[in-house]
């Protein structure tokens, strides 16, 4: 398992490749294929830490005002 700082590292630099991700990808389908396919890597890895990975993704995305739908699930 991925320990928390080695997730922050990736996390850290997931957000500064950001801008650049939504520079390549102006369309919104292929901004989200691109970015998914970073952050699914990374959630993968967080086990026990993923609440707080989603929490880290939300946010840096919401500073370039993009946002995830979130469903409740029980």
């Amino acid at each position: 398992m991925t320990t928390f700082d080695q997730l922050t590292t990736l996390l850290d630099a997931l957000e500064a490749k950001l801008p650049d991700l939504l520079a390549a990808y102006p369309a919104d389908g292929d901004f989200w294929m691109a970015f998914a396919g970073e952050a699914d890597a990374i959630e993968d890895q967080a086990g026990e830490h993923v609440g707080v990975v989603n929490q880290r993704i939300n946010a840096m995305l919401a500073q370039h005002g993009r946002y995830i739908a979130g469903i409740e699930v029980d």
